[in-house]
């Protein structure tokens, strides 16, 4: 498909983000001109604040989220319509008519949402043409135009409202609550969170989520505002991403994996790092359980026409929010932790290894529903900005088998799930972090065989030390800078 590259070769690194998964020399022009938006993003961040409107604020906010919503419906359902008459839209006309009927209520922000679906059709139209022609990934599918904002068994609408980034701003009062206002509807409700970034803000997001109201305040980092809107600036805490200096110029390789989270190798000592995430595998199947029971409750009771149904679906959605919430909290915790630990130990540049095409090739539960790896590599590239540290995103394919220690392929290497045993050797290294090391030679590093290996545990309080012995403490190693 144009702008699509070819997977990248096993043995080059390829771009600093997942998103671009090329290898230096095999990108087309427009691939290029994607890398090139995508390090222009490098300063935009989200802001996500809890929303705390009080009775009156509550009941108008609903009724403007469901006028914005009804706008979504009902612009998309005509432009459905004259697709499936004519493979045609007319967009000016649709958007002058569904603009000035729904200006009264929602102002100026009726064409944001306008706007939002205006992408959203000409990318379907361009999926289309690409499904057409043969080349879109065979995994994919034929593509689907825009959904509706709505709750298909109870056909209740869904609360979001887009706002204009000249049409609010915010009001810090300290570093975890203040005031969100909105111009056009004469509302100022109180927040609670914690804003990090100062910079200009873009269009605003409210949304209704697990029983909550939630803005998402997309801030570009340092920018100034223009001069027609100067209250249009967040004020947080940092006005540039990067906060910290790298400590030395040691390097890190990470395996990422489910079982053990982050593997990592160093270059310039014998320890390594194995973060587990047993207990993400184990938030996830209990939040499974729940699931899988109000979902059951719930069609049996809507099957024998019990109103009670409804009570139980309402149960069953908030149990699919909590399920995502509690994993993203798990992992963004432990992101956050590897890169506060390996800036601690004087890392300046990681290499992890990218699994691509994991879940199309060979998908299963862990790969596409646990595993979000990557989610997990955005994250860290993001956090790893802010310490100084250059992520490099590589290739791990093969890595797994190949043998660290002797560089060759042994069949029967892997001998349990987390122990990899060299047959010419005898030596026994962990699987995990004997892909690390592998990660490593692949970018023309030799790293040390570990001979110590810290352990730790994700939990919903933190990342928790495994300690060898009862009453021992595992602390963080420390690396003097070669010369």
């Amino acid at each position: 498909m144009p702008g699509a590259v070819p997977p990248p070769s096993p043995d080059e690194p390829v771009g600093r983000y997942p998103t671009v998964l090329a290898a230096p020399g095999t990108e087309s022009p427009k691939s290029k001109g994607k890398r090139k938006r995508a390090l222009g993003d490098e300063n935009k961040r989200t802001v996500r604040l809890r929303l705390l409107p009080n009775g009156s604020q509550e009941r108008k906010l609903r009724r403007i989220a469901d006028t914005a919503a009804k706008l979504w419906n009902e612009l998309n359902h005509a432009r459905l319509v004259q697709h499936r008459e004519s493979s045609a839209i007319d967009f000016k006309g649709t958007e002058h008519e569904f603009y000035h009927r729904y200006k009264s209520v929602l102002g100026v922000n009726a064409g944001q949402v306008i706007n939002l679906n205006n992408w959203m059709w000409k990318s379907f139209f361009e999926l289309s043409r690409l499904y057409k022609q043969g080349e879109l990934p065979k995994f994919m599918g034929k593509p689907s135009p825009p959904g509706f904002w709505k709750d298909r068994l109870l056909g209740r609408r869904e609360l979001r409202v887009l706002v204009r980034n000249d049409r609010y701003y915010i009001e810090p009062i300290n570093n975890g609550e203040g005031y969100l206002v909105l111009k056009d509807w004469g509302l100022r409700i109180r927040y609670a969170g914690r804003i990090k970034w100062s910079g200009k803000q873009g269009t605003l997001v409210i949304k209704y989520e697990g029983g909550r109201w939630f803005a998402y305040v997309p801030i570009t980092v340092g920018e100034k505002p223009a001069r027609s809107n100067p209250k249009g600036y967040v004020r947080g805490i940092h006005e540039k991403i990067q906060i910290e200096k790298p400590k030395g110029n040691n390097k890190a390789f990470i395996d990422v994996g489910l079982n053990n989270l982050f593997a990592v190798a160093f270059s310039h000592t014998n320890a390594a790092i194995l973060i587990k995430g047993s207990t993400i595998k184990a938030e996830y199947y209990w939040w499974k359980r729940e699931i899988r029971t109000y979902q059951a409750i719930r069609d049996w009771l809507k099957h024998r026409g019990f109103e009670l149904w409804k009570k139980y679906h309402a149960l069953y959605m908030h149990a699919v929010y909590k399920r995502r919430e509690r994993l993203r909290h798990y992992y963004r915790t432990a992101v956050r932790f590897l890169t506060e630990t390996l800036h601690e130990m004087g890392v300046d540049e990681v290499f992890v290894g990218y699994p691509y095409l994991v879940s199309q090739d060979n998908g299963n539960e862990y790969n596409t529903n646990i595993w979000w790896y990557a989610k997990v590599i955005k994250w860290l590239g993001e956090v790893l900005q802010e310490y100084g540290i250059k992520l490099n995103v590589v290739s791990e394919h093969g890595t797994s088998k190949q043998c660290s220690i002797c560089n060759a392929e042994h069949e029967n290497g892997r001998v349990k799930r987390g122990l990899y045993v060299c047959p010419v050797t005898g030596i026994k290294i962990n699987a995990d972090i004997n892909a690390a090391r592998n990660i490593a030679r692949r970018v023309g590093y030799e790293v040390p065989i570990p001979r110590k290996i810290l352990s730790y545990i994700v939990t919903s309080n933190g990342v928790k030390p495994i300690t060898p012995k009862e009453g021992v403490t595992v602390e963080t190693p420390t690396m003097e800078t070669p010369p």
